[in-house]
C-alpha cells in the first residue's frame, strides 16, 4: 500500500528507516538445511553492522569501488546495502563472466575489494591478482576456501564487536550521503562488444524504486522470489524493492529450481525475464502433447475461452455471461492447475529484459497470473514504462512511468529524460557523449511507437532491425517470439540482413524433444540424432509453415535449420540475462547459414 513507501534521498536512508519500523518483520527467507527460515529487519541489520565496521577497517570509504562476484543469496543483497551506507559504490559482477571479463571490470572501476562467492569465482580472480602485482582483499561468502591468497570467511567479517558503535557511525555517514553521489556502476551484458560500466546516483535509485512501489500496490505479506541475477539490473531492482515496499524477498536455491521453490515459497509476486515463462509455458505444452486426446480438446478449448475473455478485459470491454460462465469452467479444470504448479499465490508478475510474446501474456493472464511487461535499459534504470494492474495492453510495455520524459526521434528511436537516469558510462566519455542528443535526450537505442490509448510498442532495437536486400525492414525479435510459440523449439535466432530473405537456426528443448520423439518411435544416444530425425523435422516444418500463413512475404521463413544443441551462457552464445549473442551466434553458425541461401 502507498502507505507503506518510505520518503528517503537515498536508499541507504530508507533501508535504516525500515529496519527502525519494523525490526522485527521478515525481510529474507532462504533455505538451510533444506527449509526456508526468514531472516528479520533486524537481524540483517545486525549483519550489517558488522560488514560495515569491517570494510571501514580495511580502509573503505565514500567513493570506493566495492566488487560483489555471486549468484543471487542473501549475503549479496546484505554486502550491497552496506557498501552503499558508507559512501562507496557496489560494482555487481555476473556470476558468470569469465576470468577475463572479471578482470576487465575489476580493472576498469578500480576496485578495492571483492566480495565472492565460491572457490570457482576466486579462481577467476587470479589472473588479475597476478597482473595486478598483489590481490586485493576478498570476502568469500562460503566457508572454508582456500584459493591460496589471503581471504576473509564473510561469517567472520559479518560479526561486529560493537554494534552500538557501529550503528551510530553507519547512521552518521548515511546522512552526509547526497543524492547526487554514486550508489552503484552496473556494467552492461555486451550483446554487442565490450561491457560499459553504467553509473547510477542514489537519486537515481530512489526515484525509481518509489515509482514502482506507488505503481503496485504492495503490502507487508507480499513475497517475491529472487532468481535472476543481481548483476542484473531488474534483478537488482527487485532486491531494492522490500526497502521502500516492505514486502520478503525470498531466494530460490538456483534457477534450476525455480519451479520447486514457487511451490515453497508461494510468492505473490513474481520479477522475471521472459526466458524463465517461455520455459514454463513450453513444460505445460509438452505435458498437455502426451495426454489423452480428450484432455488436448479440453486444454486447447480452454485456451481459446480464455484468450477471448482476457482480450475482452484488457480492452476494457464487458465479457458476455455466456462466455465468462464458460470460462469459470476453464479454470477449474485447466487454469487453477498452472496456478498451483506456480505456488498459487502470484497476483502478478514482472517480465523485462527482452520482448515477450503477446501468446503467452495472453495465456497466464487468461490462467490467472498478470505478467505485466515491462520495458527498460540499464541506463534507466530498468523499468521506463510498464504495463499495469488494470491498465494493461498485450503486445505493448505498457505506458510510460511517471518520471519519464519521452519522445519519439525521426527514426523511430525513443529517446528519454527524467530523473532515474545514469549520468554517464565510467571512464568513457565519448560513449556518454554518443548516448546523448545534442539538447540532453538519452538515445535508448530501441525503435517504438504509441499506439492510440497511449501505450508504448516495442518494435526493435535499432541496431538489430534487418535490411534485406529487397529494402524491407524486418524485427527479428518479433518472428523469433512467433516462431519459440512452436511447441518443442527452446530458442531461435533469425538472420537475413541484406540477404533476399529470411532464414532461421532453430534449437530445441532436449527433454521435452525427447520425450515426445520416443513416444513416435525415435530414440538416439546422441540428442542430434533425435533432433535431426524425420518426425522432429517434419512437426517444426509444420509449425513454421503454420507461422509463415499469417506473416506478409518478406517476413515469411524460407528456410530453417536445426541445431543438435542449444544457444547457452556457457558456449558465449547468450548474455547473463539470456538474450542472444547475435554477432557470436553469426559467426559461429556462418556455414550452416551460408548453407541456406
Amino acid at each position: 500500500m502507498l502507505s507503506a513507501v518510505l520518503d528517503g534521498k537515498t536508499l541507504p536512508e530508507v533501508f535504516l528507516k525500515r529496519v527502525a519500523l519494523a525490526p522485527q518483520s521478515r525481510a529474507l527467507l532462504s533455505k538451510v538445511d533444506g527449509q526456508y527460515r526468514p531472516t528479520s529487519w533486524a537481524e540483517f541489520h545486525e549483519k550489517s553492522l558488522g560488514v560495515y565496521a569491517s570494510l571501514r577497517s580495511h580502509g573503505i570509504g565514500k567513493g570506493d569501488r566495492v566488487a560483489i562476484l555471486s549468484n543471487t543469496r542473501p549475503e549479496w543483497c546484505i554486502a550491497d546495502i552496506t557498501i552503499q551506507t558508507l559512501g562507496a559504490v557496489t560494482v555487481p559482477i555476473y556470476q558468470s563472466n569469465t576470468a577475463d571479463e572479471v578482470a576487465f571490470i575489476l580493472k576498469n572501476c578500480g576496485a578495492k575489494l571483492v566480495f565472492a562467492e565460491d572457490a570457482a569465482q576466486g579462481e577467476k580472480l587470479k589472473a588479475f591478482f597476478a597482473e595486478n602485482g598483489k590481490p586485493l582483499p576478498v570476502v568469500f561468502f562460503e566457508a572454508g576456501v582456500e584459493p591460496g591468497y589471503a581471504a576473509t570467511d564473510y561469517a567472520l567479517f559479518s560479526k561486529c564487536s560493537d554494534p552500538a558503535s557501529a550503528a551510530a557511525e553507519q547512521q552518521v555517514s548515511v546522512a552526509a550521503l547526497l543524492p547526487s553521489d554514486l550508489a552503484t556502476i552496473v556494467y552492461t551484458s555486451g550483446t554487442t562488444g565490450q561491457s560499459k560500466g553504467v553509473c547510477l546516483p542514489h537519486s537515481a535509485l530512489a526515484a525509481e524504486i518509489r515509482a514502482i512501489c506507488q505503481a503496485i500496490e504492495l503490502t507487508s505479506e507480499d513475497i517475491t522470489l529472487a532468481f535472476l541475477p543481481f548483476a542484473h539490473v531488474l534483478g537488482r531492482i527487485e532486491s531494492f524493492v522490500p526497502y521502500m515496499g516492505g514486502i520478503t524477498l525470498a531466494f530460490a536455491e538456483s534457477v534450476s529450481q525455480v519451479v520447486n521453490n514457487l511451490g515453497e515459497v508461494k510468492p505473490t509476486l513474481l520479477f522475471s525475464v521472459p526466458r524463465i515463462y517461455e520455459k514454463i509455458y513450453a513444460k505445460i505444452l509438452s505435458d498437455v502433447d502426451s495426454s489423452p486426446s480428450f484432455k488436448k480438446k479440453l486444454f486447447k478449448w480452454s485456451v481459446d475461452i480464455g484468450r477471448e475473455v482476457v482480450r475482452l478485459r484488457s480492452e476494457k470491454q464487458p465479457v458476455p455471461l455466456v462466455l465468462l460462465g464458460k470460462y469459470e469452467v476453464a479454470d477449474r479444470l485447466v487454469f487453477s492447475k498452472v496456478r498451483n504448479r506456480m505456488g498459487g499465490r502470484i497476483r502478478y508478475s514482472v517480465s523485462g529484459g527482452a520482448p515477450f510474446s503477446r501468446e503467452l501474456c495472453e495465456f497466464f493472464h487468461a490462467c490467472g497470473i498478470l505478467i505485466m511487461e515491462g520495458y527498460g535499459l540499464t541506463e534507466t534504470i530498468a523499468a521506463i514504462a510498464v504495463n499495469l494492474p488494470g491498465d494493461y495492453r498485450f503486445g505493448t510495455v505498457g505506458r510510460p512511468l511517471a518520471w519519464t520524459q519521452y519522445r519519439i526521434a525521426e527514426d523511430g528511436e525513443i529517446l528519454v529524460k527524467g530523473p532515474a537516469l545514469f549520468t554517464g558510462y565510467f571512464k568513457d566519455e565519448a560513449s556518454t557523449k554518443q548516448a546523448f542528443t545534442s539538447d540532453g535526450w538519452f538515445r535508448t537505442g530501441d525503435i517504438g511507437e504509441f499506439d492510440d490509448r497511449g501505450f508504448l510498442k516495442i518494435t526493435d532495437r535499432k541496431k538489430e532491425l534487418i535490411v534485406t536486400s529487397g529494402g524491407k525492414n524486418i524485427a527479428p525479435q518479433k518472428l523469433e517470439n512467433l516462431l519459440k510459440q512452436i511447441p518443442l523449439v527452446s530458442n531461435v535466432l533469425v538472420y537475413g540482413d541484406k540477404q533476399k530473405y529470411i532464414v532461421a537456426l532453430i534449437t530445441l528443448a532436449e527433454v521435452e524433444t525427447r520425450k515426445w520423439a520416443r513416444e513416435r518411435g525415435v530414440e538416439g544416444a546422441e540428442f542430434a540424432e533425435v533432433a535431426l530425425s524425420e518426425p522432429v523435422q517434419k512437426h517444426i516444418e509444420d509449425g513454421v509453415k503454420g507461422i509463415n500463413a499469417v506473416l506478409p512475404s518478406w517476413e515469411s521463413i524460407k528456410r530453417f535449420s536445426i541445431l543438435p544443441n542449444d544457444f547457452t551462457l556457457e558456449a558465449g552464445e547468450m548474455t547473463p540475462s539470456l538474450k542472444l549473442k547475435r554477432k557470436v551466434i553469426n559467426q559461429k553458425y556462418a556455414e550452416q547459414l551460408e548453407a541456406m541461401y
